[in-house]
């Protein structure tokens, strides 16, 4: 209980008396109980634009990578180096779903101090569950790109590849371009007040795979060439929560 009341009274500080700040970070004490949710799907999309764009495609791919644990594991190692902190496991299919319907409250959470009330009664009610201070969202989102074509973003869902074909000059040579992606969001809140206190979210590259063979069939792409992007995705996860937890732990974030 007193745990709760100087959480509490330190976020309700930093929220109001503090207003030119977008993202408050209160002080926490030992013992503080975090729950982390998430919704990340186990499978890569992959997307594929083509020259003439009717025979373009998303599909999904399944991979044994585990982003969804591997994202779970780099929250916990490094929430568990500042000692203050204790992880509260959570696991719930119905709590996952509950999180899909969420996504566009989730996504104006991390991006706006105003958090919607669909998602408040969602942390409360978690909180109470599980008697817990903080609650970390990891979601993946669907939105606009880096990519363009004809200065219209490509719209993409999830992490996995974007792949396209081009056309160059007046000789009409073909150019192949891989892309892996991860829209991938990573959502900090405190619980009494619900506030959030963190957000992170990769900044992904526009450069194309170098390494990237492109197979005869752009449908069934070859396992080997699916795990050249592996990599790339954990980076980008790793920048997720390193953007999220900066600033809120006493240690540095890896």
């Amino acid at each position: 209980m007193i745990r709760h009341l100087i959480v509490s009274l330190v976020v309700v500080f930093l929220f109001f008396g503090c207003a030119s700040d977008p993202q408050p970070k209160p002080e926490f004490q030992d013992g503080t109980r975090v729950g982390i949710f998430n919704s990340l799907e186990p499978y890569l999309t992959h997307r594929h634009i083509t020259i003439e764009r009717i025979n373009s495609f998303t599909q999904q791919i399944d991979v044994d990578w585990d982003i969804p644990a591997y994202v779970n594991t780099q929250l916990a190692d490094n929430l568990k180096k500042d000692r203050r902190f204790v992880i509260v496991p959570i696991q719930s299919s119905r709590v996952q779903s509950r999180l899909k319907q969420l996504s566009v409250q989730i996504g104006a959470a991390a991006n706006n101090r105003r958090i919607p009330q669909d998602l408040i009664d969602f942390i409360e009610s978690q909180a109470k569950t599980h008697d817990l201070d903080v609650v970390i969202i990891v979601q993946s989102f669907r939105g606009d790109s880096r990519w363009k074509i004809h200065d219209d973003p490509i719209v993409l869902e999830g992490y996995g590849l974007f792949t396209r074909r081009t056309m160059l000059g007046a000789f009409g040579i073909r150019n192949s371009w891989a892309h892996p992606y991860a829209h991938i969001r990573v959502v900090v809140l405190t619980t009494r007040p619900v506030v959030r206190i963190g957000a992170g979210s990769p900044t992904m590259t526009r450069a194309r795979m170098d390494n990237f063979n492109w197979p005869a069939d752009i449908r069934n792409i070859p396992e080997s060439e699916l795990n050249k992007i592996h990599p790339r995705i954990t980076a980008y996860a790793d920048q997720a929560v390193k953007n999220a937890l900066t600033g809120i732990l006493k240690v540095s974030v890896e």
